[in-house]
């Protein structure tokens, strides 16, 4: 972070540097929490000897994102923060694939050389995709089950703001990621997540699974910018490749530290839409001479610039216990396959997602019932791609089809005695009114409840005589 302080000490920003990263947070007892505790003490003794006044920004990088949040959970969940800006650099907010390779033995015997081989396994079970702290955080500040809307974050109050990039620095490319700046997806840096309940053991007017769309929490939708040309490790220089001044990062950075109103925090997130919209256009097969332009570590392609979707399924019976075994697909079923949750056999659609659509699928190591889906939207929405595979029966509707095979001869899922039982959730709009569930870059949440059903001999009664 020293370049980026530099650079805001020349704009007459007073610095302070507070350090909690490094060797503390690889020790494996440390968890987040604990950094988390750590840091509000810290402000307190840095306010106290002036050091920090009232009211001060706080920017971020990578890791340090999740370490603010729960700062802010912990002490201000429902406003009134001493923080005017977040500025968070690449946040893993809801993860990064790095996690696991960091938990790995060849992980602990390089990171953790001289370290006791100790690589920070807390740290690394909240960074895995997929945490259940992660979920946690963002129903303390961005999403609420009850219709809470109580948030650390307002456009008046505390701001946040997100910046990643998109470029690779070598040698990550090799590990076939996408959308991603080598350590952090687009879609888990965005801090606008969604969430949904879909309980099969209840049914809807429609016919279909109950469901219920959590509550955002905060403002409708944050500052969030995704530039294509940075990537992990540069995402903090201020300045283009050799030059002094202040780049297009440096002068975003500017922008949202010099905000101090609702109006002027709306400006900042329709100027980063815009930046956004920018970014959109470099997939297009013409824009082959802006890609070659740009002061990237990678040759990137067109395809390294598609918006994805991030899915985390969490999947529990309805007594409560959590389903670990179960299949998710993503589909464009037919009206008696949206009624009855079954499909008679693997479809075009269903295959031409599994191969094409679905980057990646991430079963998280602590709590099998969760699971991550990494979908490419632009595959997805392409003219030629999802909707050519579909025939005129099938509905023009997402849904991702859900199987928990029986755990055991006693017990089932859905219905009584299935080997295998299954259901249908609708993605596109889930709640009937044509809002889309599915937004760009952005990670949703779906709680899954499915009907756990004992057999009959399970308890009985007989006639006594």
């Amino acid at each position: 972070m020293g370049k980026l302080a530099g650079f805001l000490g020349g704009q007459g920003f007073a610095v302070e540097h507070v350090w909690l990263g490094g060797y503390p947070s690889m020790a494996d007892e440390v968890h987040l929490a604990d950094s988390a505790r750590r840091l509000g003490q810290l402000v307190a003794e840095m306010q106290a000897d002036g050091r920090l006044g009232p009211r001060f920004h706080v920017i971020t990088h990578s890791t340090g994102a999740l370490v603010v949040r729960q700062w802010l959970a912990f002490e201000h969940a429902g406003g009134g923060a001493p923080v005017d800006n977040l500025v968070m650099l690449a946040p893993a907010n809801f993860g990064s694939p790095l996690a696991v390779m960091g938990r790995s033995a060849l992980g602990r015997l390089i990171k953790g050389f001289g370290n006791s081989f100790q690589t920070g396994t807390e740290f690394l079970h909240a960074l895995e995709h997929g945490s259940e702290l992660q979920e946690r955080l963002a129903l303390s500040d961005r999403l609420s089950r009850d219709g809470d809307r109580k948030s650390v974050f307002s456009e008046a109050g505390t701001r946040p703001y997100v910046i990643t990039g998109l470029d690779v620095f070598r040698p990550m490319g090799i590990l076939g990621e996408s959308a991603w700046d080598g350590t952090v997806r687009a879609a888990s840096a965005h801090i606008d997540p969604q969430g949904v309940t879909v309980d099969f053991s209840q049914r809807g007017d429609d016919g279909l699974p109950w469901r219920r769309l959590w509550t955002r929490r905060g403002p409708d939708s944050t500052a969030f910018a995704v530039l294509p040309d940075r990537h992990h490790l540069n995402i903090t220089e201020p300045s283009e490749r050799g030059d002094t001044g202040a780049g297009r990062l440096g002068r975003m950075i500017l922008q949202a530290l010099r905000t101090d109103d609702a109006k002027g925090y709306r400006q900042v997130r329709d100027d980063w839409r815009a930046v956004n919209a920018a970014t959109r256009t470099l997939v297009q097969p013409d824009a082959e001479a802006r890609r070659a332009s740009l002061d990237s570590e990678e040759d990137l392609g067109p395809d390294a610039f598609n918006e994805h979707y991030q899915i985390v399924f969490s999947v529990r019976d309805d007594t409560g216990l959590p389903v670990n075994d179960y299949f998710v697909w993503l589909t464009t079923p037919t009206e008696n396959e949206l009624a009855s949750g079954l499909g008679a056999s693997v479809s075009r659609p269903e295959e031409y997602a599994l191969r094409h659509v679905l980057k990646k699928v991430h079963v998280n190591r602590r709590d099998a019932s969760r699971r991550v889906f990494h979908i490419d939207r632009r595959v997805l929405m392409k003219q030629g791609g999802l909707k050519s595979a579909m025939t005129p029966a099938r509905l023009p509707l997402l849904a991702a089809g859900l199987s928990a095979p029986a755990p055991g001869r006693l017990i089932s899922y859905f219905e009584r005695g299935d080997a295998m039982g299954s259901g249908l959730i609708p993605l596109r709009s889930l709640t009937g009114d044509g809002e889309q569930f599915l937004k760009r870059y952005a990670t949703h949440f779906i709680e899954v409840i499915v009907p756990r059903r004992p057999d009959e001999s399970v308890f009985t009664v007989r006639a006594s005589g």
